[in-house]
C-alpha cells in the first residue's frame, strides 16, 4: 500500500507523543510547528502510570535520564499543620506497573524532541498554519510563509488557542467553570535551606498538597531534586478567562492562615502573574465531515490542572491515534474509520476526566469547615497507615474497600486513569469496529462464527517477506 502521510499542527507534548506512536505505527510524520525555537512553558509536570509506560517504551526515560524525580511520598496537609493523606509511589508503581515521574516541562519536551527524531518525525519550525483546505482525498495546509503541505490526514495538537479547531468549530471557545486560578513557580533548595530552614526540613524528597478554603499550594522537586516547583490555586471572586499581573502583598495574602513551613515558602515566590484554567465545552465530534482533520490534546479537551492529566490525556490521544493509524498503514480500516474510532473512545473519556480534575480542585479547596472536617477525617486510615482489613476494624463506618478523597495519586480511587492503557484500548476498539461492521454486513464465517475482518487483520501478521 501507499504510504499513510500525516501532518501535525503544533510540537507540543501532544503532537510529539502523535508523531512518535504514528511513526512507529508505520506512519509517513511532519510536524508543522509555528514557533521558530522547540521548547515549553511552564514549570514541572506529572507522568503517572498511564503515560510513563510510553516514555519509558520510547526510550524518553533515557534522553532525560538526570533529570526525573521519583518522590518517596506523596502528602496532603491540613490547615492546622497535620497530614491528612498519604501516598506511597513505591506501592502505586507496583500495583499500577508503570512509575509517577516528575520533570521539569522544558525538560520532558526535549526528550520527548530527540525521541521524535530518532523515530524519523521531520520537524519544520516557523511553520504557522494559516489556511486549511480539504476534499474527500486529501487536506492542504498553508504556512504564513506561502509554502504548501498535503496530507492524508491533519492533526491539529496547537493547543488552547488552536488555529485547526477555529477552522473547523469557530463558535467553540474554552471557558472558566470556576473562578479558580493559578500561580506557577520555581525555587532552588539552596535558596530554601539558605532562608527558610523550617520549610527544608519538611519539604525532602517529597511531593506536598497544602490545602485550605477557596485555594492549595503544591510543592514537589524538580530537575534531579536541585529545584522545587510551586503551584498554587486560589478562587477569586470573578472568572478569570485571561492571564493577569497580580500584586505580591495579595497573591501572598492568599494563604495567610496556612502552616508555617508552606508560609515560609510563599515569602520566598515572586510571582507576577495569574493563569486562568479554561475548559474545553463538551464537544459531539473532534473532525470534519470527511474525518481527515481532527483535533488532538487542549485544542479538543483543555481541563483544569487539579488532576495533573492535560498532557497526559493528550499523550492518550496521540498513542491511541497512533494504534488506530497502524491499522490503516496494514489496511485493516480506513483513515475516516480510524478517527471515528478514535473520537469515539477519545471523546467520552476526555470529558469524564475534565470533570474528575474540576472534582479534585472541588476537594483540595474545600471552604466548608463541616465538609472540611469531614474530609480530613474520612481519610485517617491511610495517615495511619492501615491496611483496608487493618482500617475496617478500626474505623467500622467504612465502606469495604477504602479508596481516598485525594484522587491525584489514587488508583484506588480513579482506576480508569491510573490502570488505563492507551494502546490496548485502541486496538480493541478497532476489532470492536471489525467484527461489528462484520456482523451487520453479513462478514461472518458461517461455521465458525469467526469475524472475516478480525481474521484477516490477524493473519496480516504472518509475512514472509524479507525471510531467507
Amino acid at each position: 500500500m501507499p504510504p499513510v502521510s500525516v501532518g501535525i499542527i503544533g510540537a507540543g507534548m501532544g503532537g510529539l507523543a502523535a508523531a512518535i506512536a504514528l511513526r512507529r505505527g508505520g506512519v509517513k510524520v511532519t510536524i508543522l510547528e509555528s514557533t521558530t525555537e522547540l521548547g515549553e512553558i511552564g514549570a514541572g509536570i506529572h507522568m503517572f502510570s498511564n503515560v510513563s509506560k510510553y516514555l519509558i517504551r520510547w526510550g524518553v526515560d533515557e534522553i532525560i535520564a538526570d533529570n526525573w524525580v521519583h518522590v518517596d511520598e506523596v502528602r496532603t496537609w491540613g490547615l492546622n499543620g497535620e497530614v491528612v493523606t498519604r501516598v506511597d509511589p513505591r506501592r502505586v508503581h507496583k500495583i499500577t506497573g508503570f512509575p509517577h515521574l516528575i520533570a521539569r516541562r522544558d525538560h520532558l519536551h526535549a526528550g520527548l524532541t530527540e525521541s521524535a527524531r530518532r523515530h524519523g518525525v521531520e520537524i519544520i519550525v516557523g511553520s504557522r498554519v494559516e489556511k486549511l483546505e480539504y476534499t474527500e482525498k486529501s487536506v492542504t495546509v498553508v504556512t504564513a510563509k506561502g509554502v504548501s503541505y498535503t496530507f492524508d490526514l491533519v492533526v491539529g495538537c496547537d493547543g488552547i488557542k488552536s488555529t485547526i479547531r477555529q477552522h473547523l468549530f469557530p463558535e467553540i471557545k474554552p471557558r472558566a467553570p470556576s473562578k479558580v486560578a493559578a500561580y506557577r513557580g520555581v525555587l532552588t533548595y539552596d535558596e530554601i535551606r539558605a532562608k527558610a530552614p523550617e520549610a527544608a526540613s519538611v519539604l525532602t524528597n517529597t511531593m506536598d498538597m497544602w490545602t485550605g478554603p477557596n485555594g492549595y499550594i503544591m510543592t514537589y522537586p524538580l530537575s534531579g531534586g536541585k529545584e522545587l516547583n510551586v503551584v498554587t490555586s486560589f478562587c477569586k471572586d470573578y472568572y478569570v478567562e485571561q492571564m493577569e499581573e497580580v500584586a505580591i502583598d495579595d497573591f501572598r495574602g492568599y494563604y495567610k492562615d496556612y502552616s508555617p513551613a508552606i508560609q515560609a515558602i510563599i515569602k520566598l515566590v515572586n510571582y507576577t502573574q495569574r493563569w486562568p484554567l479554561l475548559v474545553m465545552p463538551p464537544m459531539e465530534r473532534w473532525s470534519n465531515e470527511y474525518r481527515n482533520v481532527v483535533l488532538l490534546g487542549d485544542a479538543a479537551h483543555c481541563m483544569q490542572n487539579h488532576m495533573g492529566q492535560g498532557a497526559a490525556t493528550a499523550i492518550e490521544d496521540g498513542v491511541f491515534l497512533g494504534r488506530a493509524l497502524s491499522e490503516v498503514v496494514r489496511g485493516s480500516i480506513t483513515i475516516p474509520e480510524a478517527v471515528s474510532i478514535y473520537e469515539n473512545k477519545r471523546i467520552p473519556r476526555a470529558w469524564t476526566k475534565q470533570q474528575v480534575s474540576f472534582v479534585s480542585g472541588e476537594l483540595n479547596m474545600c471552604s466548608d469547615p463541616a465538609d472540611l472536617a469531614k474530609r480530613d477525617a474520612s481519610s485517617q486510615p491511610e495517615v495511619q497507615g492501615l491496611k483496608n482489613g487493618e482500617a475496617k476494624s478500626k474505623f467500622p463506618s467504612l465502606p469495604p474497600e477504602y479508596r481516598s478523597w485525594q484522587m491525584f495519586d489514587s488508583p484506588e480511587s480513579v482506576p480508569g486513569i491510573f490502570y488505563y492503557d492507551a494502546e490496548g484500548d485502541a486496538d480493541n476498539a478497532v476489532c470492536e469496529f471489525l467484527q461489528t461492521s462484520d456482523r451487520d454486513n453479513g462478514g461472518v464465517d458461517g461455521l465458525t462464527m469467526v469475524s472475516k475482518a478480525l481474521s484477516k487483520k490477524w493473519w496480516s501478521t504472518v509475512d514472509v517477506n524479507g525471510l531467507g
